[in-house]
């Protein structure tokens, strides 16, 4: 760690005291000079830290050279801007030394950009930065759209990034814990130079270093991890995308590669003493989520290095923030452009298309029904087919988890659109062959259409069956499943929800596929243990749960005898059913969905799809599509799909949309026994009672 000072210096002009606001001049639009242009922030020196703040803004063009490494001779600034209260000033004078006393105007700024200029300007020469505040006209709709379209171009090239997480406080102690980060990661980078037979040591050095810190500290390093820059969205482009990184912190630096090794160490000596949040922060700085494939673990690496797909990045990042809501999008554009296979990209032309003038829903909406377009059969980014858009409806209904259409944070939506200023809670299941058998409710091509039209979407029209009723609803508390040590509670409270549903079915055999009732909850609960995780028991060998199902069988279907036996399976049945609730079907099948669920929601089939969804009538319905006996299923009416005549009922659907009945979309869902295909068997069986049908969601 080191102190950042100025050098010694010469040139402070006198601040004549101006109070008119500096009006920015258009930006050259691209020409055959340069590719694109930016403003430079050269911020002017001064002997004294209490002078005011004056600078020089120069316009500057850059070409792109693909491919070529090309960085310039500026430096972007990452920072949190925090309230929008602008009580300080910013100087500009003319680009001369001439008349250093002539005032062109101030540039309201807010105190925490205020007092990161304080600290790196120099004594002696002009420092170049790239600001977002200053640098860009922000009351200018037009040159905004266009300059944070090209952000991820102008951190890039910039010569480095100056992460600024604030002033020192005295609660989190800055020096205090800057000088702990930099010597444990000096210490760890030692460590991992050492060889094997040697490194035993520098291990038993670095874990006293960080136990004897965190006895005497934990209050400052856990309020240190708090600072707002930790938890901004536009830091994952700023950071992913810069040439090299330094944190400053007050008079106090680090380099970032540095930083990220202390975090590395932080983050395995928990010892209780952390939140949640505390941990989302140590994990992202760190790279240990998701394989070690987040911020630092990949900040430096190409672009062939590291492939995912946007709704992956989205949801990788879910947990960042911003304040204007459209930012959910716009702040990970950059990093989607570098990440995503270029197959994507070429198709998505909203990552390049940063529209401030359009209300959120827009934003959202047309993003949504970009994603759903892709062709993404020919991606080989994973092992097999991926279902772009069971995997769009899927965040959908995980986000937020809320009454549809949509209304968060003022927000109104289609029920089909991600609403990205919510929560994921629940996780989706699986959506991409990754584990062999996919999950694929009916064989059949995508049909995707939206209403009025692809530019103006509202709603989104399919083909599918809607094939069963909700009949019943069964909530599960999981919160005795997340206590350690605590198997009796895990055992009563699973108990519990097993006596409501013995409340609700009578027979011992689930007949939809021939197994004993509790053999087809157990699989049920965990989702045909989709939701896995890598170090899972299960995961080691495919025989593992076979061996959990014989033990089921043998000790009489006693589900909750077994769990001390199994944490394995109460750790994935804690994750699965977070955010679901079981459900009973009419036609006698069981699943789980969110817990949003609701009697008389119609179970679907929708065509293409990996996994079946549950879907909400806006008005009564009409007909029965199923009798049996449990009696009639009764479905909402809808358009019979017949190819032949899909064009008019669309052209009819589109004169009046309302006219007719749609759906709310409310959860993906996992049904046992109709999650491999069986759908075209029971077609075949059932045809009359199962036709194709036009449904509109709105």
């Amino acid at each position: 760690m080191t102190m950042f000072k100025g050098g010694p210096g010469a040139w402070d002009p006198v601040h004549p005291g101006i109070s008119k606001i500096y009006q920015y001049r258009p930006l050259t639009p691209k020409c055959q000079e340069h590719d694109y242009t930016i403003r430079l922030l050269h911020l002017l020196p001064a002997r004294d830290s209490d002078a005011s703040l004056r600078c020089w803004l120069i316009e500057k063009g850059y070409r792109d050279y693909w491919g070529i490494p090309v960085y310039h001779d500026y430096h972007a600034v990452s920072y949190t801007w925090g309230d929008p209260v602008f009580p300080k000033a910013l100087e500009v004078l003319p680009n001369s030394f001439s008349s250093p006393t002539e005032s062109l105007g101030v540039i309201r700024i807010t105190q925490n950009l205020h007092s990161a200029l304080k600290h790196l300007r120099r004594r002696d020469v002009p420092v170049v930065l790239w600001v977002d505040a200053v640098c860009i006209n922000q009351s200018d709709v037009t040159e905004r759209n266009s300059q944070v379209s090209n952000m991820p171009n102008i951190y890039k090239k910039a010569s480095s990034t100056i992460v600024w997480l604030g002033d020192e406080s005295a609660v989190d102690d800055a020096r205090l814990c800057m000088s702990f980060f930099e010597n444990l990661g000096r210490l760890s980078s030692t460590s991992q130079d050492q060889q094997h037979s040697t490194s035993w040591r520098k291990r038993f050095e670095i874990n006293q270093l960080v136990g004897d810190f965190l006895d005497e500290n934990k209050a400052e390093i856990a309020f240190f991890l708090e600072r707002p820059w930790f938890r901004r969205r536009w830091i994952v482009q700023e950071v992913v995308l810069a040439k090299s990184v330094a944190i400053h912190c007050g008079r106090w630096k680090i380099d970032w590669d540095t930083f990220h090794l202390a975090m590395f160490e932080l983050f395995g000596s928990d010892q209780g003493i952390f939140t949640q949040d505390h941990r989302t922060t140590m994990r992202t700085m760190t790279g240990v989520r998701n394989g070690g494939r987040t911020i630092t673990a990949v900040r430096n690496i190409g672009v062939a290095a590291k492939k995912q797909l946007p709704l992956d990045t989205l949801v990788e990042f879910a947990s960042f923030l911003c304040a204007d809501p459209r930012d959910r999008l716009y702040a990970l554009y950059g990093v989607i452009k570098r990440w995503s296979p270029r197959q994507v990209t070429m198709q998505l032309s909203q990552i390049s298309n940063i529209d401030y003038s359009l209300p959120t829903e827009t934003v959202f909406t047309n993003f949504a029904a970009e994603l759903m377009q892709i062709n993404t059969h020919d991606l080989q980014l994973v092992a097999s087919r991926y279902w772009i858009v069971t995997h769009v409806l899927q965040l959908a209904t995980a986000f937020g988890q809320r009454d549809m259409p949509g209304d968060h944070f003022g927000i109104k939506i289609p029920s089909w659109v991600v609403d990205w200023t919510g929560d994921l809670c629940f996780e989706p299941l699986q959506h991409s062959r990754t584990n062999g058998v996919a999950f694929e409710a009916l064989r059949g091509n995508d049909v995707v259409q939206f209403l009025p039209n692809k530019e103006h979407p509202s709603h989104l029209v399919m083909v599918g069956i809607p094939f069963d009723m909700v009949t019943a609803t069964i909530s599960f508390d999981i919160a005795p499943m997340l206590l350690t040590n605590s198997v009796h509670k895990a055992r009563v409270s699973l108990n519990k929800f097993l006596s409501e549903v013995a409340r609700h079915v009578h027979d011992d055999s689930y007949k939809p596929t021939s197994e004993h009732l509790v053999t087809a909850l157990a699989i049920s609960l965990v989702a045909n243990w989709d939701h896995t995780p890598s170090n899972s028991y299960f995961a080691q060998d495919p025989c593992f749960i076979q061996d959990f199902l014989a033990q089921l069988r043998n000790q009489q279907y006693h589900l909750p005898e077994m769990l001390h036996k199994w944490p394995a399976y109460v750790e994935l049945m804690a994750i699965t059913m977070r955010g679901r609730s079981l459900f009973l079907t009419a036609k006698g099948y069981m699943g789980v969905a969110a817990t949003a669920v609701k009697t008389s929601d119609v179970v679907s089939l929708l065509d293409g799809q990996s996994v079946p969804f549950i879907i909400r009538p806006e008005r009564a319905a009409k007909y029965s599509v199923y009798h049996g006996e449990r009696g009639a299923v009764e479905a909402p009416d809808c358009f019979d799909y017949q190819a032949m005549r899909y064009s008019y009922d669309m052209a009819m659907l589109a004169s009046d949309p309302g006219a007719y009945n749609s759906f709310s979309l409310i959860s993906d869902a996992y049904v046992h026994g109709l999650m491999k295909g069986e759908s075209n068997e029971i077609m075949k069986k059932d045809g009359d009672d199962l036709a194709l049908k036009i449904i509109s969601i709105s």
